[in-house]
């Protein structure tokens, strides 16, 4: 199959179409025969050499992807060939088929196109499981993201609107302030104006927020306990910072 491959790390230069062999199918797992992937902050590192995949995982770039089941194992139920399904990967989807346990696979709605889907998994699973159920926001509580712009932080403002949070988020412009703030988001603060827990207690009634999510890490650390409620929880999941 058709797969982009490379031999050394380095930039984009690197990156070239090649033939490798199809990912073996095991009984719990779905192929997919893939029709769109995306682009994560991971691959990007993966590419340059800085994060290896894990033991085990496909040595091809892609952490998700969308198109049809082309096959089912042996001990899969529920799932048939033909079906429309979007996955979370451990690698592999930049490539014409990936292979991936049928548990981290789901449904495409009719609504989202196969790009949609493709860009659907890694980022609304990421902020779903660290704003809903590690950091455990309660009903009609609020929120702070750090770059609402994100893949992450666009699907946070989603989920979070949806959920009837409350949604406050840094980014670094004016103008994608402004597009946070068209998405849905309840505030959006320029972080290159300075620090951003006045502002956070400014849009909270000077409460704080009951969970902030981070991907920035050390230099953000006094800001963001200054912005949390009593009680609140700081979520990390990364350390660009």
């Amino acid at each position: 199959m058709r797969a982009i491959v490379f031999d050394q790390p380095g930039d984009e230069s690197v990156l070239r179409l090649g033939e490798v062999p199809p990912p073996p199918l095991g009984a719990h797992d779905l192929r997919l025969r893939v029709r769109a992937t995306a682009v994560n902050r991971a691959d990007l590192l993966q590419r340059q050499g800085l994060y290896p995949p894990p033991a085990g995982a496909s040595p091809l770039l892609g952490l998700e992807c969308a198109g049809e089941v082309a096959e089912v194992g042996s001990a899969v139920q529920g799932w048939r060939v033909g079906e429309r399904a979007m996955a979370l990967l451990a690698g592999g989807g930049y490539a014409e088929e990936a292979v991936v346990d049928a548990g981290s696979a789901l449904r495409v709605p009719a609504a989202l196109s196969d790009a949609e889907a493709g860009a659907f998994p890694e980022v609304f699973l990421t902020a779903f499981l660290n704003l809903f159920m590690l950091g455990g926001v309660p009903d009609g509580g609020s929120v702070l993201v750090h770059g609402g712009g994100s893949g992450v932080g666009t699907a946070a403002i989603s989920l979070c609107r949806e959920a009837g949070v409350r949604i406050v988020v840094t980014a670094g412009s004016a103008d994608k302030c402004a597009r946070c703030m068209a998405h849905g988001a309840d505030a959006a603060i320029n972080y290159r104006d300075g620090d951003f827990a006045p502002a956070v207690a400014a849009a909270t009634g000077g409460r704080g927020v009951d969970v902030v999510l981070d991907a920035i890490g050390g230099r953000y650390l006094e800001s963001n306990l200054a912005a949390l409620a009593v009680g609140g929880r700081l979520v990390i999941i990364g350390l660009m910072g």
